[in-house]
Order: C-alpha cells, then sequence, then structure tokens
C-alpha cells in the first residue's frame, strides 16, 4: 500500500502514474420495484459508464479497461461488466472485468483501476458498480435434478446472495443488531441518524448539489407513446431516428431489453446512453419531464412513522428498523481514471488524486465495523497521520449503526460525515454504493472546498475498502475536441 503514496510524490509533485479521478458519476437511485425498476443492472451502467466519459472528455477507443462492480448477477447474461461497457459504446476490443465484493465491489474496482495505472499496465479506466435489485430473481434449488415428488422451494437471489450472511445463517440486519447491542446504540440513536441523514440528503438536492454528480435516465415510455431518446435542448448521440435506436414501446430509451434469450439491441443502448448523458449536459430544468433525476427513497421518507416501527430483524428488543435501515435501491455509478501522464497528454480535466486505499477484514458477523480497520491502513498509505487531517468523510450507512459505530471507533466529527445524507436516507444498489459514495465524495469536496476525502464501506464475509483521495484545487480544462464525438 505504500506504493500508492510513492506514486503521488515526485520532485515535481505528481509522477506520471499518479491515479487521478477525471470524472465521477452516478444515476439517481430507484425504490425496489420502482422508477428505475425497468432497466437492468448493465442498463444503469451503460447510463452511468457513457456520462463519466462525457464528463471526462474521453473517447471509447481510448479506455484501456473497464472494471465494474455487481453483486446480482444472476440472469443478467454472460459478462454484465462487457454489456455495460458495449451499452455505453465501447469498442467490442476494451477488456471488462465484473468484481464482487458485495457491498464495496464498485469501491474495489476503482482501488483495482488505481493499481492498474501504478502498474504502468493502463492509462485510463472506467471503474463503478450496478445493481438492480428490483430484477434479482429467484430460485428452485433441486430443480435441474428433477422435482420428482413433494414440495420444492422457491428461494430469493436477492437475499440469498447479496442479504445474507452464510456463516452464521442470519440476515446482514441481524449482524447490525449485534453491533448495536456491543457498542450501545439505541434505537433513538438510530432513529435520529436515519432522520439527520434524510435531512442532509434534501437540504443536498434542493441546494442543487445532488444533481451536479447525476447522469439522469430515461423516464419508461407510457402505454401507447414511443420513447426519443433525444432530450430538449440536447443531442441525443446519433442522427437516425427513435425507431432505428431501438426505442419501442416496452423497450424504454431504446436500451437493451430483450427477454426470453433475444439479444439486447446494442445501439438502442448506446443512443440511450448518450441522450441521458446530453440530458444531463442540458440540466434538470431542461429535461426534467423526460429523465428522472430525484432519488425516489428521499420521498418516501415519513418522520411521523420513523419511532413507531416495529425492529425487523430482533423482533423483541431489537433496535433495528426498517427506517434506520439502507433501502433495497437501483442505481449505477463509474469514475473515469487516468494516469497523470493521460491527464496532461490528453488535457483531461483533473478532479482528484487517489492518495491511498486499503481493505480490512475480520469475523463475518462483525462485518459492520470493519471500516475501523480499513481507515488507518489507508491513511498510512496516503501519508497521512489520523483521522483529523481528512476534511470529509463517507462511510456506507448499510445500517445507520453502521454509521455510528465507525464514527465512535474512529473518533469522527459527525459534521464531517455523510454531510449530503447517506444510504439510509438515499439508498443502498448494493453492487454500485462503493463508487456511489466516492463520487458523492468528491462532488461534497467540491462543495464544501475540502482538500482530502475518505470514503469507507463495509461489506458481507467481514470485510471493508476504504479510498483516500486529494481534490484539486483548480482542475485543468479539457481538449477542444468535441464531447458530441464520443
Amino acid at each position: 500500500m505504500q506504493l500508492t503514496r510513492a506514486a503521488t510524490e515526485s520532485a515535481g509533485g505528481l509522477s506520471p502514474r499518479t491515479p487521478c479521478i477525471v470524472s465521477a458519476v452516478r444515476t439517481p437511485l430507484g425504490a425496489f420495484q420502482g422508477a428505475l425498476s425497468s432497466y437492468t443492472a448493465p442498463e444503469l451502467g451503460a447510463f452511468a459508464i457513457r456520462g463519466a466519459l462525457e464528463r471526462a472528455g474521453v473517447c471509447p477507443e481510448d479506455v484501456d479497461e473497464v472494471i465494474f462492480g455487481n453483486v446480482i448477477s444472476a440472469n443478467l447474461g454472460q459478462a454484465p461488466a462487457t454489456q455495460a461497457a458495449l451499452g455505453a459504446g465501447l469498442p467490442p476490443s476494451t477488456p471488462c472485468t465484473l468484481v464482487n465484493k458485495v457491498c464495496s465491489s464498485g469501491l474495489k474496482s476503482v482501488m483495482l483501476a488505481a493499481q492498474a495505472i501504478m502498474a504502468g499496465s493502463a492509462d485510463i479506466l472506467v471503474a463503478g458498480g450496478m445493481e438492480s435489485m428490483s430484477n434479482a430473481p429467484h430460485y428452485m434449488p433441486g430443480a435441474r435434478k428433477g422435482l420428482r415428488l413433494g414440495d420444492g422451494s422457491v428461494v430469493d437471489g436477492l437475499v440469498r446472495d447479496g442479504l445474507w450472511d452464510p456463516y452464521s445463517n442470519i440476515h446482514m440486519g441481524g449482524c447490525a443488531e449485534l453491533c448495536a447491542e456491543r457498542f450501545g446504540i439505541s434505537r433513538q440513536q438510530q432513529d435520529e441518524h436515519a432522520l439527520q441523514s434524510h435531512k442532509r440528503a434534501a437540504a443536498a438536492a434542493a441546494a442543487g448539489c445532488t444533481a451536479a454528480e447525476i447522469v439522469p435516465v430515461p423516464r419508461p415510455a407510457q402505454p401507447g407513446r414511443a420513447v426519443s431518446p433525444t432530450p430538449a435542448g440536447g443531442g441525443g448521440g446519433g442522427g437516425d431516428g427513435p425507431a432505428a435506436r431501438g426505442a419501442t414501446i416496452g423497450n424504454p430509451g431504446g436500451v437493451a431489453g430483450g427477454g426470453g434469450g433475444t439479444p439486447p439491441p446494442l445501439h438502442g443502448t448506446v443512443a440511450a446512453a448518450a441522450a441521458a448523458a446530453a440530458a444531463a449536459a442540458a440540466g434538470p430544468a431542461a429535461t426534467a419531464g423526460s429523465y428522472i433525476w430525484e432519488d425516489e427513497g428521499l420521498a418516501k421518507m415519513d418522520p411521523a412513522r420513523l419511532t413507531s416501527l416495529k425492529p425487523y430483524f430482533r423482533r423483541d428488543g431489537g433496535t433495528v428498523t426498517a427506517g434506520n435501515a439502507s433501502p433495497m435501491t437501483d442505481g449505477a455509478a463509474a469514475l473515469v481514471v487516468a494516469s497523470y501522464e493521460a491527464v496532461q497528454r490528453l488535457g483531461l480535466p483533473l478532479l482528484a488524486t487517489v492518495r491511498g486505499f486499503a481493505d480490512a477484514a475480520q469475523s463475518p458477523e462483525w462485518f459492520t465495523t470493519a471500516p475501523a480497520l480499513a481507515v488507518p491502513r489507508a491513511l498510512r498509505a496516503a501519508g497521512l497521520g489520523s483521522p483529523a487531517e481528512v476534511d470529509f468523510w463517507e462511510v456506507n450507512e448499510a445500517f445507520s449503526v453502521v454509521d455510528l459505530a465507525n464514527r465512535q471507533l474512529l473518533n469522527l466529527p459527525a459534521e464531517r460525515v455523510n454531510v449530503h445524507g447517506g444510504s439510509v436516507a438515499l439508498g443502498h444498489p448494493i453492487g454500485a454504493s462503493g463508487a456511489r459514495i466516492l463520487v458523492t465524495l468528491l462532488n461534497v469536496l467540491r462543495c464544501r472546498g475540502g482538500r482530502i476525502g475518505c470514503a469507507a464501506i463495509c461489506n458481507g464475509g467481514g470485510g471493508a475498502s476504504c479510498v483516500v483521495v486529494e481534490a484539486v484545487e483548480k482542475p485543468q480544462p479539457a481538449l477542444t475536441r468535441r464531447q458530441s464525438q464520443l
């Protein structure tokens, strides 16, 4: 890990192999079975990837590799990362890798991209994560052998592969209850944290801060109407019409759909992703009618009901409820990570450098506090002596108790952690969340004038990942190459 620090220092400041973040975006987060549920995870990933390339001014053919996180990959089809990359308009020659480190998948993807740059094996990578929890399938164990006699069973793939601790045979929420008990974190404290998270997220959205990190998603088609992927006031990534782009009723915005084993219409996916990137450039005011900008979970918070909700994972004496746990959501996030040499050569906008990163792990049932182990390692790799040197933090709120416990263990000031709200308010699309918190962190540093930021997230199996970034005060201007060429 000390190699990370070495890569960020040289006689002239940044070294050619310093990992730099040149763009960071995310889709809005849709509620479970909500506004984004008609899109698969690779479709959501395509929107994010295309938007990240547009923001960076990077041509698809300049990308050396795509590394993307996803957890519930069953029934997505072969190579989901490749689907997302091709759907965003990257050439078929682009190597793509899928990462499953449960909730840390998206952040680990960024770490792997940074390592590739430090090692000199790549110059420009797209990293991030994607998840459609709404579309997670159910399984029929034993059906392949034949259900010869008696009843069969149906297993929820979302719970089985994303939310269940197979070691203690309990839900992740059961582990959250263990954490609350050990650290003496009450139901009241968790509810107050959840309310604060929602207030912060709502305030950031109302102030226009949140929109800066979002690539919007086309609204699903209304019955009887075709959908044009071209936003009001913006180009749509091609001169052909909606039908030629694959935009049809039941295939909103021309995105990849094709069930029943039908290959997805790639060109429609590219057009829809390009249109979403153009909508982001046009802004919410110009495209609100045709595109989804809002994080859907914010509207579902009811402060009056929060304290009356019953404990969900431990009926008797429990403290974790649906209100102080992160809701299941759909979404994607993507970052373009480049070497400093590539930034200078191509004139890319430099948002931040990756100062350090680290993983940590402990017993699976204590995944909730694993960030407190990963953070000190990442700070050392970044050449920082203590958490006090960090301006702003993103600690993923898988549950309110996770954030509260790690604040306690690391002695973090509440006013510096998740200042634009966290996953309890916004939602937790598990394969995307690691990348989402880093995107939000970079936006917080920009909005609040911070320099050093730290993003940390726990994951099932007892692990956690952490990345430390340093914002650049004066981002370099992008090349004059037109973004419409992407």
